[in-house]
């Protein structure tokens, strides 16, 4: 039988799938303009632009309401709930016909919807398997830049089938481009189909995602047999951490309890093996994870060989509780970790450096058709762009798990750097486009998926899920201001700016240290 905790992270990866579409927008938004174009003259395409900004805002500040929906409900709650708003706004989409429709249905809301379940699906992922966070992070948030690939090309071949350029119109003394009619009106079906489609694939999907609590339990709800004194100081929760995979037993409550309580219990448990001597028996050890394969003719009589091989489990143990926690004996609450100047060195070199890679991702067709590029080698740019994102964020998750937030953070920041700078020199050649715009949407990929692991490393699993809803807002924040360059500033003043902004974040980031000082008495 397929491992439970495989199926809830293929689950999870599937709603990312669909509910990472949104990436689809600066994709079709150019159609969308054109449509809307047939009921009002005086429409640009800067002007809408903004529709992918407000979108991505909408998304960041929705996180916070999911966090309250995970205090009174499970966290597939905020799945469910996410995932039907989302497809009930795609089709709606199908009958707008304003720009304020668009921006208020399309942007908005279609944000909020997404911002619901991303972050139930992401942390639902990740205590499936806490001690490869980065890797697991990676995974899930790849799949949501991954599904902007392929529906970039079948809404592309929806509405545009032969790649038809679109033609020169003045709108208020400057020239703009749009699709023809014939082109334009596709725009209805387009969404009735996507919708469609986007249902059946996030329907199976929460199928498979086990219904769990992430947060860390207070109190083991299980009943402990007694041990002895030479076990008690060390047994702590591990009679709780039953295999998932024994829900063929029917015992479905054990599989729930084990995701409750897996990181938790581990964590103390590696805690102890490095700060004490006391010893555990072989037996209770074979039970305490379902990753850890131990033969089950383990005697008593073992413990001798546990003693000899002592040292070396425990660098083995401290290693991995290097991944798993940096600051294990902080129990901070969310106001106090709020003060704390890791948030900080997060949150604002955040804020100036998300700005390259969501323009790229936003405005690159806009851009490409201002040069002349033809509809069908823009839409290869933004999906080529969508699966090298999705592909390579479980890389950078790898990267984050074998080396630290700063050093993966750097790297993302002096590609940027280099690149915002080279743009405006290069944007006229295609193959130096295509090369420059992929590896922008990729970095901003890198964003995204170091942020919830370093969260949950910094702050704990419980405390890290609620700042990180907080570390996206930085992201939410940039886009706000990018609502405004977009309409007044040319994209290559724009791009030499927020390469400044990144620079900034680099000197930041420079200083940056995991490890919090505790708060002095």
């Amino acid at each position: 039988m397929v491992n439970r905790k495989i199926l809830t992270c293929l689950g999870c990866a599937m709603t990312h799938f669909i509910i990472g579409t949104i990436y689809c927008t600066g994709n079709i938004m150019p159609y969308i303009v054109s449509y809307i174009r047939l009921k009002d003259d005086t429409i640009t395409m800067p002007s809408m632009t903004i529709v992918f900004y407000i979108c991505i805002f909408s998304y960041t500040v929705c996180f916070q309401i999911s966090n309250l929906i995970q205090k009174r409900y499970r966290p597939k709650k905020c799945i469910y709930a996410g995932a039907a708003l989302y497809i009930a706004v795609v089709y709606v989409a199908a009958a707008l016909q304003n720009r304020i429709a668009v921006i208020i249905i399309y942007g908005v809301i279609l944000g909020a919807a997404s911002g619901i379940a991303y972050p139930a699906a992401l942390m639902i992922a990740i205590a499936c398997y806490p001690e490869k966070k980065g890797l697991i992070a990676g995974i899930i948030v790849g799949s949501f830049a991954l599904g902007a690939f392929f529906f970039n090309f079948i809404a592309t071949g929806i509405v545009n089938p032969e790649n038809k350029k679109p033609l020169s119109f003045v709108v208020n003394g400057k020239t703009e481009k749009f699709f023809e009619s014939d082109i334009a009106d596709n725009v209805p079906k387009m969404f009735l189909i996507l919708a469609s489609i986007y249902l059946v694939v996030i329907s199976i999907g929460i199928l498979l995602i086990e219904d769990i609590d992430v947060k860390t339990p207070v109190n083991n709800p299980q009943p402990v047999p007694p041990v002895s004194n030479e076990d008690k100081t060390k047994n702590v929760d591990h009679n709780e951490l039953n295999h998932l995979d024994h829900k063929d037993d029917g015992n479905i409550s054990k599989a729930h309890t084990h995701f409750h309580s897996e990181m938790h219990s581990e964590i103390h448990s590696i805690h102890l093996d490095i700060h004490s001597d006391i010893h555990s028996d072989s037996h209770s050890d074979a039970h305490s994870d379902s990753n850890f394969e131990v033969h089950s003719d383990i005697h008593s009589d073992e413990e001798h060989d546990y003693e000899n091989g002592e040292k070396k489990d425990k660098k083995i143990e401290y290693k991995r509780i290097q991944t798993l926690m940096v600051n294990p004996d902080l129990d901070l609450t969310v106001s106090q970790a709020l003060k704390t100047r890791q948030f900080h060195q997060i949150f604002w070199p955040y804020l100036l450096s998300a700005m390259a890679g969501l323009f790229a991702a936003a405005s690159f067709k806009t851009i490409g058709i201002k040069y002349a590029y033809d509809d069908a080698f823009l839409t290869i740019v933004g999906s080529i762009g969508s699966i090298m994102n999705g592909t390579l964020r479980p890389l950078w998750g790898q990267f984050f798990d074998k080396t630290s937030f700063k050093m993966v953070y750097m790297v993302i920041l002096g590609i940027q750097i280099s690149l915002c700078f080279t743009f405006p020199a290069i944007n006229k050649f295609p193959a130096a486009f295509l090369i420059w715009i992929v590896i922008l949407i990729v970095c901003s990929g890198g964003h995204f998926t170091i942020l919830a692991p370093a969260a949950v490393r910094i702050y704990q699993r419980g405390t890290g899920a609620k700042i990180y809803s907080f570390l996206i807002l930085a992201v939410g924040i940039s886009c706000l201001i990018e609502v405004y360059a977009t309409v007044h500033l040319d994209p290559s003043v724009f791009f030499y700016i927020v390469g400044g902004l990144s620079c900034c974040s680099f000197i930041s980031t420079i200083f940056f240290s995991e490890i919090i000082k505790p708060p002095s008495n």
